[in-house]
């Protein structure tokens, strides 16, 4: 049994309204955007990676963004959060150039994984959380919250490598949510997991999403986007095929003269087109 003073510092953190100074501009309906691409570009030598992308984020929504291997989708992510630079346009947060301050609002789950297989679950989430400044307090009941919530708490003191591929996603997801960011970018999170462990997954990921919190994820199975999202972007060969709201997009694309498609008949449709 944990500390419930611990879980209780956690509820309180998590409700605090933390404010940031800038000129945010608001959508049709009033909401707020919190990120903005505008024109975005970025190059690789001859190779343009995304081409004049604009795109703007509402707060407490879900963006997901689909394309085949190589459309762009992690270049995106990687600008966003300043690994690399654009060659081109602006990437704006509130209505502000991204700096330091802004990154640790920013929470991040790399298609890769960044997860060190020799730490235990305690350990690799006692220093990650040491890089966003929080206390070891703050971090075990952060990460006692989340464990529970993926039924794994007796793993909490297992090494990395000893986990499987479906809850060594579940902790790295834990990781990118640790310091309770405002904006989660999550790229090709439910790759390779099993029925279950997506279902997990996805959930978790709801649950973040009640908070009021602001969400971005590329993935190849569009059913769990379907479910997910908000908002859809397809890209490929870093050019946008087609943008908008998710409903909006499934009842009104138009294949063989017909609409109220799944968003995968339209991302088949739509990205099979461009090689015609």
């Amino acid at each position: 049994m944990y500390n419930r003073n611990l879980k209780g510092l956690l509820h309180k953190r998590l409700e605090e309204n933390r404010p940031f100074h800038g000129r945010p501009q608001t959508s049709e309906k009033g909401g707020r955007y919190v990120l903005e691409l505008r024109n975005f570009t970025k190059k690789f030598g001859d190779l343009t990676a995304v081409n004049n992308l604009s795109i703007k984020v509402e707060n407490g929504k879900v963006l997901g963004i689909a394309g085949r291997n190589g459309a762009g989708k992690s270049t995106i992510f990687r600008s966003i959060l300043k690994i690399i630079e654009p060659t081109g346009g602006r990437i704006l947060y509130d209505g502000k150039k991204i700096n330091a301050k802004v990154l640790d609002r920013i929470g991040y789950l790399p298609e890769e994984g960044s997860l060190i297989p020799t730490y235990t679950v305690l350990e690799l989430c006692e220093y990650y959380g040491s890089l966003k400044l929080l206390k070891n307090d703050e971090i075990k009941a952060r990460l006692l919250m989340w464990l529970e919530e993926f039924d794994i708490l007796q793993y909490m003191n297992k090494k990395i490598k000893e986990l499987s591929k479906g809850n060594r996603q579940k902790i790295q997801f834990i990781i990118s949510v640790l310091h309770d960011p405002d904006l989660l970018i999550l790229d090709e999170p439910f790759s390779g997991l099993d029925p279950i462990s997506t279902e997990e997954l996805k959930n978790a990921i709801l649950k973040f999403k009640s908070q009021n919190k602001t969400i971005i994820f590329s993935s190849h199975i569009m059913d769990q986007m379907e479910s997910l999202c908000d908002e859809v972007l397809i890209i490929d060969k870093g050019e946008v095929l087609l943008q908008g709201k998710l409903d909006d997009v499934l009842a009104n694309y138009v294949i063989n003269g017909t609409t109220n498609h799944s968003l995968n008949e339209i991302f088949i449709d739509k990205v099979g087109k461009n090689y015609e």
